[in-house]
């Protein structure tokens, strides 16, 4: 049996806080944002505040490249480049906006800010 969502978010959030974000700085991590389109669980920004990164969070069990298309839709929304995609265990990194990068790959460790 799967663990919740919110198991996920605690793996995700611990792996984050290991690339360097600062969970607790809503100026580098916001959580929950309600978009025109859905629900985007994380967003990551650089050092002025602006949205680099959707972080689409899914439960574990779950195959979060599944989430691609969702994810896409809430980057687009928020004109944030870069797509995360994780269970927590398994993660996959997209610059959507780059035509030569078609599709995401899967990434070891979240990227840092200065990695974004």
């Amino acid at each position: 049996m799967s663990q919740p969502e919110a198991f996920s978010r605690i793996l995700i959030d611990k792996a984050l806080e290991f690339s360097g974000w600062d969970l607790l700085k809503p100026q580098q991590v916001q959580f929950e944002l309600h978009t025109g389109n859905g629900r985007a669980d994380y967003l990551l920004k650089d050092s002025l505040g602006r949205v680099l990164c959707v972080l689409e969070a899914k439960r574990e069990g779950l195959d979060p490249y599944d989430a691609k298309g969702q994810a896409r839709g809430y980057a687009e929304n928020l004109n944030a480049p870069f797509i995360i995609l994780s269970n927590g265990r398994e993660h996959w990194f997209w610059n959507y906006e780059r035509a030569e990068q078609q599709d995401a790959y899967r990434i070891e460790r979240l990227p840092s800010q200065k990695d974004l």
